[in-house]
């Protein structure tokens, strides 16, 4: 999310209201992991800014208007600008205009903002049809089944959504009131090997749907367009590595080669099955500059494929600073001489542990067979074997 002084964007706001938004924020943002009490803490700390800005009606007036681009709600700066391909193109379908505003396209990674509106009563007079009456409980999303990149269907094995506000999407303070329109910035991760070329075509379909029966289409929005990716290729590295391994208790992890660019990394890697079997994996450390890193693994092989393709990837996790500073994800900076890495290993045990009873929103903890757990604490990870570098330049 973009940080901005709500004193000079907004006007005279209580002071009170500035230090609780402008204070420090703690923790990880994990979009795709599939932990339930992860995405409750960030959304109780969301909606704690949410009931502090939005009291204020210059906030509400001014913060339709702030939509942020896709790099700026992922918490870049403006590294990703040159990858973003601008499009603003606009379908129609009962009543609801869906507007492409932007996307970016990598390998294994398509990333869109979406903006869509119903359609004002005094344009539907001649007896068009108004399926969705608001967006409170309509959501918008990528139809698997006729998407394609250069005519090959993806892969998809993740997605997640993101609000493209500075704070989550509320347009107006009564909570009661229809949302008439809806702003996303939409991430879907999909297997290798689909072949994106330097100019993909891209025939890219979505759904509005009823979160209530999420199966049952009520429109549908089609875009046709080219991505140009000759700037995201030429900012790339790939480079073969040799001989750095990490000896674990269930076998070596040896890393084979490593993809490098400003949206996002991997790292091939030789990995026994034991070892994905028994625990969460990552390597984390830190670059040449000092940016935190972070990658975990995963098996990018295709979904019917029988062998594994392991590879150790980042994601839009954020690294949180004090209260001014810039958060920024985990993911080294392409201009590093090397990287520092240590892998760390986490037991799946505790994931299966059954939740017996409460979650305490105060506190940001939850109950699990007699025990307390920080949903943010790191202290169930240990490092293993030594630290290894990779060489970049």
């Amino acid at each position: 999310m973009k940080k901005f002084d709500f004193s000079k964007e907004f006007g005279n706001i209580d002071p009170k209201y500035i230090s609780e938004a402008e204070g420090e924020w703690k923790g990880k943002k994990k979009a795709w992991a599939p932990s339930f009490w992860n995405k409750l803490v960030a959304a109780c700390v969301i909606l704690a800014l949410i009931s502090t800005v939005l009291a204020n009606p210059k906030v509400q007036a001014a913060i339709k208007n702030l939509a942020l681009s896709i790099g700026e709600t992922l918490g870049f700066q403006k590294e990703i600008e040159s990858y973003t391909e601008a499009l603003n193109m606009s379908q129609t379908d009962q009543g609801i205009t869906a507007n492409i505003k932007e996307v970016v396209l990598d390998e294994g990674v398509l990333l869109f903002r979406v903006h869509a509106e119903i359609d004002a009563p005094k344009e539907n007079q001649q007896g068009k049809s108004v399926s969705i009456l608001s967006f409170k409980n309509t959501g918008i999303t990528l139809d698997m089944d006729k998407t394609t990149i250069n005519g090959q269907k993806l892969d998809e094995y993740m997605n997640a959504e993101y609000s493209p506000y500075s704070v989550d999407d509320l347009l107006d303070a009564d909570a009661d009131r229809d949302e008439e329109e809806y702003d996303r910035v939409q991430e879907y991760r999909f297997h290798a090997p689909t072949d994106l070329g330097e100019n993909s075509e891209v025939h890219l379909v979505l759904n509005a749907f009823d979160y209530d029966d999420w199966e049952k289409s009520l429109a549908e929005f089609t875009f046709d367009f080219n991505i140009s990716r000759e700037k995201i290729l030429k900012q790339t590295t790939n480079k073969e590595l040799e001989n750095i391994s990490v000896e674990t208790e269930e076998g070596t992890v040896t890393l084979k080669d490593i993809f490098l660019n400003k949206l996002q990394s991997s790292i091939s890697a030789d990995v026994p099955e034991k070892l994905f079997q028994k625990y969460e994996v990552e390597l984390r450390g830190t670059d040449s500059k000092g940016n935190k890193v972070r990658y975990e693994l995963k098996d990018d092989a295709e979904t019917e494929a029988i062998s594994r393709n392991w590879k150790f990837k980042t994601d839009f996790w954020r690294t949180y600073g004090n209260a001014g500073d810039d958060e920024r994800p985990e993911i080294p900076d392409p201009d590093s001489e090397y990287l520092e890495l240590q892998l760390y290993l986490k037991s799946d045990d505790i994931m299966e542990s059954s939740v017996t009873e409460t979650y305490d929103l105060d506190d940001d903890t939850y109950a699990e067979e007699g025990k307390v757990y920080d949903a943010a604490d790191d202290s169930a990870w240990k490092a293993v074997g030594k630290k290894i570098r990779i060489n970049i330049r």
